[in-house]
C-alpha cells in the first residue's frame, strides 16, 4: 500500500499539523481522528487494514488528519472563548489548508468525503454541514452533534457555528444549503450498545431536525451489538464506504 506522511506549520492552529495518506489513486476521503487523537488513530486501531481492499484497489485515497481537540472540546481551562475560537480555526484549517493540499495530491479540484467516529464523526458532519458545496458527503459513526455541550454552558458565535444541533435547528426551511445537502450522501450510524448512550440522544435529535427541515440524511439506528468502540467501527466504516464508493 502506498503511504506518505506530510506536515506543515499551521498559522491558524499555531502548531505542526500532520496528514497521513494511504493509497495511490481513488476517490479522496478525509478522516478525522477520535477525541484528542491524531493522524495515526486509524492505523493504531486497525482501520487501515480494514479498509485495505478499498485503498489498494484504487477506489479511495485516504487522508488522515490531526486534531486540536485539546484546545477545543477537551479544553479544561477557564477561557472558553479561546476554545471556541480555536474550534473555528480548525474549520478554517480544513477549508483553507487541507482542501488545497488534497486538490494538489488529487491533481485537480475534487469533492472529498468526510468520515469519522465519535468526535471525529462530529468534525466530519459539522464541516460538511458548514460547507456542503465543497464535499460529496459524510459518514458519522457514533457522533455527537451538540458540540455546545462540551463548553459547560458557555456559548458564543464560534461555538454556535460549529454545533450542528444549534444552527440546523434554526435554519430556515428554504435555506439554499438544504437543496445542496439533499444532492449529497449523508450517513449517520449509532447503536444501543456500551457507551452509545453518550451520543445517541443527539443522533435522535438530529433525525428530528432533519425531518422538520426536509434534510434527507440516511440514519442507521443499530441495536445493542453496536457499541461505542473500534470493534463496531471496524465493521461499520468499510460497510458504508463500500456502499458509496
Amino acid at each position: 500500500m502506498q503511504y506518505e506522511e506530510v506536515s506543515w506549520y499551521s498559522d491558524r492552529l499555531h502548531r505542526e499539523m500532520h496528514i497521513k495518506i494511504y493509497g495511490h489513486y481513488g476517490y479522496p476521503v478525509i478522516a478525522f481522528p477520535c477525541q484528542d487523537k491524531q493522524s495515526d488513530d486509524f492505523s493504531n486501531n486497525g482501520m487501515i487494514n480494514a479498509l485495505s481492499e478499498l485503498i489498494e484497489s484504487g477506489r479511495m485515497k485516504l487522508y488522515c488528519l490531526d486534531s486540536n481537540d485539546n484546545e477545543t472540546v477537551s479544553f479544561e481551562g477557564w477561557d472558553k472563548g479561546h476554545a471556541g475560537y480555536m474550534l473555528e480555526q480548525y474549520h478554517q484549517y480544513l477549508i483553507n489548508e487541507v482542501l488545497p493540499f488534497v486538490y494538489d495530491r488529487q491533481k485537480g479540484y475534487c469533492y472529498p468525503y468526510l468520515i469519522g467516529m465519535s468526535m471525529g464523526a462530529s468534525h466530519a458532519s459539522n464541516n460538511f454541514f458548514r460547507r456542503p458545496e465543497l464535499f460529496s458527503g459524510f459518514i458519522s459513526l457514533s457522533g455527537e452533534f451538540n458540540i455546545a455541550k462540551f463548553f459547560n454552558g458557555y456559548m458564543d458565535e464560534n461555538i454556535y457555528n460549529n454545533s450542528p444541533i444549534n444552527y440546523l435547528s434554526n435554519m430556515n426551511i428554504d435555506h439554499p444549503y438544504i437543496n445542496i445537502y439533499n444532492q449529497k450522501t449523508m450517513i449517520v450510524c449509532v447503536g444501543e450498545g456500551a457507551y452509545e448512550y453518550l451520543v445517541r440522544d443527539s443522533n435522535v435529535q438530529l433525525s428530528q431536525i432533519a425531518h422538520q427541515k426536509n434534510i434527507h440524511i440516511d440514519f442507521n439506528f443499530w441495536d445493542s451489538n453496536s457499541i461505542h468502540d473500534w470493534s463496531s467501527w471496524l465493521y461499520q466504516l468499510p460497510y458504508f464506504l463500500n456502499k458509496i464508493l
